[in-house]
């Protein structure tokens, strides 16, 4: 179940009104949590330039003030929302790597892969949001996208440092690296087959073993 995007039916119970027991911090980051996987949601569903505040808050079950008192905008919303997936998913990795008993650089890496392509499996529409959407997103859009990337090229930077060449190589090498990763998840998210991901695990360990050994 995805932790990152979803629609709040009509159905579904909404927050107290009134006089309540539930502390207002707490109020604050739930309704904030409801519209961040609201925005991915709506996105990934219409596409960053037709989604609207209405289809964000409708999807969040909240209203259009609490929206604008947690964010600027639509844009806001989405940026922010793509920056709690990327902790989220970049931690998901981190831990991967710290359960693997055997250090050699092919181990590391495929716990590297199978974590990584496991979470956009779960997380479809983050992985659609952030990859196919982003730039529709303008120029802080793409901004943004350039640091998703660069924060998973400073990974295989360490990781090559650690268990491959042990020396640092030029920035574009990690780049290109977590570049191509990102267009074969990319086209396959296209399609509509995330669920099926994990199948590229040997592809993704060959092609960053050859970058990094």
């Amino acid at each position: 179940m995805s932790t990152l995007s979803g629609s709040f039916p009509k159905s579904a119970p909404g927050l107290p009104r009134g006089r309540t027991s539930l502390d207002p911090r707490d109020a604050t980051a739930h309704q904030r949590s409801r519209l961040l996987r609201a925005v991915i949601s709506a996105v990934a569903d219409e596409g960053y330039q037709a989604t609207t505040i209405t289809d964000i808050v409708q999807r969040a079950r909240v209203s259009r003030s609490v929206m604008y008192r947690e964010f600027d905008g639509k844009l806001d919303c989405f940026l922010a929302a793509i920056e709690s997936g990327q902790q989220l998913i970049t931690a998901r990795v981190v831990d991967a790597m710290a359960e693997v008993s055997d250090d050699s650089l092919e181990t590391v890496v495929r716990a590297m892969s199978r974590a990584y392509l496991e979470s956009c499996a779960r997380e479809p529409d983050h992985a659609r949001a952030w990859i196919l959407e982003l730039a529709a997103a303008g120029p802080e859009g793409v901004k943004a996208r350039d640091r998703y990337l660069d924060g998973f090229a400073t990974l295989m930077r360490d990781v090559d440092c650690r268990y491959g060449s042990r020396r640092p190589r030029p920035r574009e090498h990690y780049v290109a690296l977590v570049g191509g990763i990102t267009e074969l998840v990319g086209r396959e998210v296209r399609a509509g087959a995330a669920a099926a991901l994990p199948r590229l695990e040997d592809a993704l360990t060959t092609a960053a073993v050859a970058m990094l050994q």
